[in-house]
């Protein structure tokens, strides 16, 4: 080799295998940046300071962009003026042709090879005395140089060692920066022990959510990001493809770029496998998740957990489940690859595994994932055994809706075609989607094959038939509560069964327990409600939690029926909590639990302020139990009519009741026609409140208005509470009376507190309006005394224009001191305010609307109160929301009506 720069080693002997000249110098110079290259500010930060370590290394699997970042950290570390060799490495690189290519690097990236010598004395020495040499020429440069070594892990085993060798003992100006997807056994550990060495692994490489906007550059919609976020959980490479396949425009793009990325993961991911390596990581792709023991359960070994630890293909591809270390995801990408591979190479095995893992999973109690197992392995006698053996209301107790929804997903035809207690799940299933005619007809089916519910298939279990059949026949009625005692006592198995099967008997005696418990609720049988409530939480396991919660609600709504404000905060509090952490994804039945405290709240005149859309929106809350669905759509009607006026909860309500008519569910429809009835004599249109009455087919007789033998005890309330007032309204006082006094003394013999405050305070309103002050007075006073023991004082609020003028005359005759004290604590509540159906306006809406009604434009209304022109916006929006309207015109004509404006 000539002396001084202008030499090239590029054409000695030493290299006679390498190729041609382009193929040299490509093997020496770093790639160029691909098109549409990001920088990553974290990850720059982490590599800047490579030339004042020893050893800097990337190591993750293909496609992580390690070559991309060395070529970048090696060009931005040319253009500060330092030498920097670059190597792409492969499996031909011998030790003599590293060596070769060592000075070859070197010299293209400015370094003085000079003091090599002559080209004979080179091209003769042995390839450690090569590299000797290359050190000895960095070592005069006199300044920092840096060698950047791609794909290491490709390298034989001498030239391996011949580069560890370089790495302890290296010319003091030397610099490294190397890649590899698996260590090929340079010795990182004591340079990094050193703290001379990083090194940067696959979960730092992996792009950052802000990366991989950035990445895009705005160009997908929120819901495409976290598609390809899902799909590509930060791989580079699959980024990169989702990219230029142009992903943006989805539709079959994303499919495509998909069947592009997992083509790299065949071709060069996984090219070094062994074929046990490979059997393995197929084996682990057919898991959801991977769990060591749940594998080693599966596949009768007792060592997964070592097994993915030393598969390298896995290093990069395994990412926690929910930040749960013990629990890893393999990247759905290379999943999906080693899934249809194993599909093509072993589908028996595939099959075999699926149904290994859905037993195991089934006898772990993960419901779920072990329908979807069975479900892939093409068994449905499988997937219907996995299933019938909980049942229905098993899987409500569990998880309430949600797991029925998933069950049903797995049900086919044939599935069912033998499996009544199947079909009564999708009986469930179907009413509880809006599909009540078709469940009708389906339990109705069930019950002709199965002797009404009494025979189950061969082999089947009649009790849990029962069991299944009584909750299907609750669901098609609105609830449990819709159906008595008596109802439960001719369907359900009796207790006490033999003892060989204890499971199977915990679970009839919690289904028992906890169906009497609601039956009881809803007639207003507390003591044994309670009973039946507490026994069945003594029976619930941690995995019946959606039981518990039920109970608990059933036994909050009866301390609130009967005025134990404590026990019901509490119970409602627990079950709230419960929902909230369990159905994070379901927020209807966390809805529930705040409809029922908002009533509570409301019961004690505890205002709230609620949107009016979240107030519609409590009236769609599935209507799974018909006492919480008609309990939202009273507590949004009164909330509605308080904060938004009387337009909008007739709105509401009127919407409400067609919505519900249409549902099929007598009792519900019963009870939200009384409600809506009530609200129209409340705002005087008394005549459409008996039509409506006479058209919805509503009862008139007393004796079947508080009739608590044949409907529940919320039903009957609203019944006879919009009857007293209706008739009031007619001119038939003394009716009224009689059965005002009728619900007072059935709701007394019940315990039902709050249903003999509402009577007490209707009978008050007829006897105020018959003038008749003495009997109005001692009403009210029977209400004082009962209000005593609970502040639910929201019916004389209600009632305000009777109640407040009784008060004082009471006041005035000088009661007694514990009446005169409940008195004066009632007539702060009543007494508050104006009217509590009109909405307050603020000083600044005040002058908003006064512009309105000068016809002003938002201009000239911002410029007269020195606002912006959002400023007006933002007031006519509360205006809005306040007066139920969506105009200017309407908002006008609103206040106007409410008189607000002088």
């Amino acid at each position: 080799m000539p002396s001084g720069t202008g030499g090239s080693i590029g054409g000695d002997e030493s290299t006679a295998g390498v190729g041609p000249g382009w193929f040299q110098k490509a093997k020496v110079r770093p790639p160029e940046s691909p098109k549409g290259y990001v920088s990553r500010p974290s990850l720059a930060r982490r590599l800047e300071g490579v030339l004042q370590r020893r050893l800097t290394v990337l190591q993750a699997p293909a496609g992580f962009g390690k070559t991309t970042l060395l070529a970048d950290v090696a060009r931005r570390t040319k253009e500060q003026g330092v030498v920097v060799g670059w190597i792409s490495l492969d499996n031909d690189d011998t030790p003599n042709v590293f060596g070769s290519y060592l000075a070859y690097a070197f010299e293209q990236g400015g370094l003085d090879l000079g003091v090599l010598g002559a080209h004979d004395t080179w091209s003769s020495s042995p390839a450690a005395q090569q590299v000797g040499m290359v050190a000895h020429a960095v070592e005069s440069h006199a300044a920092s140089c840096l060698l950047v070594l791609d794909e290491v892990e490709r390298l034989p085993r001498p030239t391996v060692r011949l580069v560890d060798e370089l790495l302890k003992r290296p010319p003091s100006d030397l610099r490294v920066a190397m890649a590899f997807r698996s260590n090929p056994g340079v010795d990182v550990t004591t340079h990094v022990l050193q703290d001379r060495a990083i090194v940067v692994g696959a979960e730092e490489l992996r792009f950052s959510r802000s990366d991989t906007r950035r990445f895009f550059a705005g160009n997908l919609s929120r819901a495409q990001l976290a598609v390809v976020e899902e799909r590509a959980l930060g791989w580079p490479l699959a980024l990169t493809v989702y990219r230029n396949t142009g992903v943006a425009e989805m539709g079959g793009s994303v499919a495509d770029a998909a069947e592009l990325a997992e083509s790299y993961i065949g071709v060069s991911l996984l090219r070094d496998l062994s074929r046990e390596d490979r059997t393995c990581l197929f084996d682990l792709a057919v898991f959801d998740w991977i769990e060591a023991s749940l594998v080693d359960d599966v596949l009768g070994s007792s060592d997964a957990r070592v097994r993915v630890g030393r598969l390298p293909a896995l290093n990069g591809f395994l990412s926690p489940v929910q930040g749960d270390d013990a629990l890893l995801r393999l990247h759905p990408l290379l999943r999906e690859y080693c899934l249809e591979a194993l599909s093509v190479e072993d589908p028996v095995r595939k099959r075999a595994l699926h149904r290994r893992i859905a037993l195991e999973l089934a006898r772990r109690g993960q419901l779920t994932p072990s329908w979807r197992h069975a479900n892939a392995s093409g068994d449905t006698e499988l997937v219907a055994e996995l299933i019938e053996g909980f049942g229905a209301f098993e899987l409500w107790v569990r998880d309430g809706v949600t797991r029925l929804v998933s069950a049903y997903r797995f049900l086919t035809p044939e599935t069912t075609a033998s499996n009544p207690r199947l079909d009564l799940l999708r009986c469930v299933v179907l009413c509880l989607s809006s599909k009540r005619e078709e469940a009708l007809g389906l339990f109705e089916a069930v019950s002709r094959r199965t002797d009404g519910f009494t025979r189950d298939r061969e082999g089947g279990d009649a009790e849990a038939l029962a069991v299944d059949g009584v909750f299907a026949r609750a669901v098609l009625a609105g609830g449990t509560s819709e159906l008595s005692p008596s109802d439960l006592d001719s369907c359900l198995p009796p207790s006490g069964p033999a003892a060989s099967d204890h499971e199977r008997n915990r679970a009839l005696d919690c289904a028992r327990h906890t169906m009497y418990c609601i039956a009881h609720y809803g007639r207003a049988n507390f003591a044994k409600s309670r009973e039946h409530g507490q026994t069945a939480q003594a029976h619930f396991t941690q995995e019946r939690w959606f039981g518990d919660v039920l109970v608990n609600v059933c036994l909050g709504m009866s301390a609130m029926a009967q005025g134990h404000v404590q026990e019901a905060s509490e119970r409602y509090r627990l079950a709230r909590k419960v929902a909230r952490r369990r159905l994070a994804s379901d927020p209807c039945f966390a809805g529930s639990t705040d409809v029922l405290i908002f009533e509570l709240d409301i019961e004690r005149n505890r205002k709230r302020e609620i949107r009016q859309r979240t107030l519609k929106r409590l009236t769609q809350l599935p209507r799974v139990w018909v006492e919480i669905h008609a309990t939202a759509i009273a507590v949004a009607a009164e909330l509605m009519l308080e904060q938004y006026g009387r337009k909008a909860a007739l709105q509401l309500l009127s919407q409400a009741v067609e919505d519900v008519r249409r549902g099929g569910i007598e009792s519900l429809s019963n009870n939200l026609s009384a409600l809506f009835a009530y609200y129209l004599v409340e705002v005087g249109r008394s005549s459409e409140a008996a039509q409506v009455w006479s058209d919805h087919g509503l009862p008139c007789e007393v004796t079947d208005l508080v009739d608590l033998e044949h409907r529940s005890w919320r039903t009957m309330e609203a019944l006879s509470c919009a009857r007293v007032r209706l008739l009031l309204a007619l001119g038939e006082s003394v009716a009224a009376e009689e059965l005002a006094g009728r619900l007072c003394d059935v709701a007394s013999s019940h315990g039902l507190t709050r249903t003999l405050l509402r009577g007490l305070a209707l009978s008050m309103v007829v006897a105020h309006k018959e003038r008749d002050a003495e009997r109005a007075q001692a009403r009210l006073t029977e209400f004082l005394h009962v209000l005593r023991d609970v502040d639910y004082v929201r019916p004389l609020v209600r009632h305000r224009e009777v109640s407040l003028p009784v008060l004082r005359g009471l006041l005035g005759a000088d009661p007694d001191g514990d009446t005169r004290r409940m008195a004066e604590f009632a007539l702060l509540h009543v007494g508050k305010s104006t009217t509590a159906t009109s909405p307050v306006f603020s000083s600044r809406e005040l002058d908003v609307l006064a512009g309105l009604e000068q016809g002003l434009r938002n201009k000239e209304i911002a410029g007269r109160l020195g606002i912006t022109d959002e400023g007006v916006r933002y007031h006519l929006r509360n205006i809005y929301r306040k007066t139920g309207t969506t105009s200017r015109a309407e908002a006008l004509r609103c206040a106007k009506s409410l008189r607000v404006l002088t």
